[in-house]
């Protein structure tokens, strides 16, 4: 029920069933951090509502997401975490707590992420904009993750 009012599903039943994949998908977050090739994002859940969309929406909370990137192709574990913000120091923090470093991170392009992983990760940052590509072409492990 919590979960229901938090995220503002329309139903109890769509918030169980959510709750369901979310343990599931979080469920050896205590464990390793990921490492090689990572996908980290950030996304908003909170049901659908009118009016403003994307991180700016009232009554949204803002989640990061990391998924490991399998060779040579797939998709291995992932975290997801909620933040207060999108700003550098929050995803920084993130980022440390869940990947190993010396590994590879893939982002979009918020201004955000060279600043969270300078000196710990190699940074491949693709503005999904100025790529031609939609999101979940970009980065399709988070895409992936935060559509369950």
């Amino acid at each position: 029920m919590t979960l229901h009012r938090i995220l503002g599903f329309g139903s109890y039943p769509t918030a169980w069933a959510m709750l369901h994949r979310f343990r599931c998908a979080i469920s050896h977050a205590g464990h390793d951090m990921l490492s090689g090739h990572v996908e980290v994002d950030e996304t908003v859940f909170g049901g659908v509502r009118h009016g403003k969309r994307g991180r700016g929406a009232g009554g949204k909370v803002l989640v990061a997401v990391a998924v490991e990137l399998l060779s040579p192709k797939g998709f291995g574990r992932c975290r997801l975490q909620i933040i207060p913000n999108a700003e550098t120091e929050t995803l920084k923090t993130f980022i440390q707590k869940h990947v190993k470093p010396g590994s590879t991170i893939y982002t979009d392009g918020l201004t955000s992420y060279p600043g969270a992983t300078k000196d710990e990760y190699l940074h491949h940052g693709t503005s999904v904009k100025g790529s031609g590509k939609e999101a979940n072409e970009v980065l399709p492990g988070v895409h992936r993750v935060a559509a369950l």
